[in-house]
């Protein structure tokens, strides 16, 4: 019998650093799962960056065969039927022109607004495209806004990978966790700060920890970012929102991140037995959510000691299960490409229900 034709499912890429480079092999590896399981083969209709210019296909190419590629972009680029737009609002439509129905949105982090990747969320969500990001500006400033034009626009938002990677803490609050009344949380959120405070413990310089952050891809675009606590901020605000049902802004958490902390103390405190780390913590008082994200001493009985090198950590406090915690060991990029992956999936599938 003839192989039956899998449905493509055409997206566009925006952004196309470390993650979207983890995501197409990804993707490739879960290629026949996805025909499997789903029934769909992805097909990528536009890659975008600001740096190398924004590129879309006329009919779309095998995420599979582009993970081949040593060099994607230039290979997506070079294709007959690829042809180059000059921004990204250009790219959104002309890649919806062409039949995407979903953008991944993964460009960089900027924590002062969001900003451009709130306007490319915006502009996809109108155009009736679902949209998977793992960009946590525009999560962090305008998630009730964003959730509102997706559901005027009968279209999906997903986020999971804005806060811990592939590790499905978003989905467990909306799909298992619904009556169990989280309360607080403590965490390790920033694997960066995490492996410049370990690495300095034991004798490199914050500029070496910093390469060493960057080499694994973990680091965001402007590591200063992830060292003065804006990532975690980011992060700690989108969690009070889902967790918490509060209605924060970034600015209104305190943040204190680790860039005036002296070699000499960090050094001390790993030497007494209580390692600095960057906690981010929020608790429900009343009507009122308490958000913060400081710098700690971490006691040999506390939790969060369970959060090595680059482990991320968070212990959730409920009324119904108690205290529950989850640990992401040792993440590496593929990880929060595995989170886009999975939120891919989800909007497929609630697709199909919602049909």
């Amino acid at each position: 019998m003839p192989k039956q034709e899998v449905p493509p499912l055409r997206v566009l890429l925006l952004g196309f650093g470390n993650v979207a480079k983890a995501f197409l092999p990804l993707v490739a590896n879960r290629s026949e799962w996805l025909a499997r399981e789903l029934g769909i083969q992805l097909l990528i209709s536009g890659i975008g960056t600001r740096r190398q210019g924004f590129f879309v296909h006329s009919l779309g190419i095998e995420a599979v065969s582009l993970a081949q590629e040593e060099q994607p972009l230039p290979a997506f680029c070079q294709q007959r039927g690829s042809s180059r737009v000059t921004d990204a609002a250009t790219f959104i439509q002309a890649g919806r022109d062409a039949g995407a129905s979903l953008l991944i949105e993964l460009t960089a982090l900027q924590p002062q607004d969001g900003q451009p990747a709130l306007s490319h969320i915006r502009q996809a969500l109108v155009a009736g495209m679902d949209v998977v990001t793992a960009n946590k500006g525009p999560i962090a400033y305008a998630q009730t806004e964003l959730q509102q034009l997706a559901r005027h626009h009968h279209v999906q938002l997903r986020f999971e990978a804005t806060v811990m990677d592939g590790l499905p803490l978003i989905n467990l609050a909306q799909f298992t966790l619904q009556a169990v009344g989280i309360t607080a949380f403590r965490a390790l959120l920033n694997t960066t700060s995490s492996l410049v405070l370990s690495m300095i413990e034991q004798g490199a310089t914050v500029d070496d920890a910093i390469q060493q952050a960057q080499a694994l891809g973990i680091a965001e675009a402007d590591p200063w970012y992830d060292l003065d606590g804006w990532d975690a901020a980011m992060k700690t605000t989108i969690l009070a929102n889902n967790l918490l049902a509060a209605q924060i802004m970034p600015l209104q958490v305190k943040r204190e991140g680790i860039r005036n902390l002296s070699v000499a103390s960090i050094r001390e405190a790993a030497s007494a037995g209580v390692p600095i780390r960057l906690v981010s913590q929020a608790e429900r008082i009343g009507e009122q959510v308490l958000a913060e994200v400081v710098p700690q001493r971490i006691l040999p009985e506390d939790i969060l000691r369970v959060g090595k090198g680059t482990t991320s950590v968070i212990s959730l406090h409920t009324e119904a299960m108690g205290t529950m915690t989850l640990v992401e060991h040792e993440p590496v990029v593929t990880q929060t490409a595995y989170g886009v992956l999975s939120d891919v999936i989800t909007v497929v599938r609630q697709r199909r229900n919602s049909g």
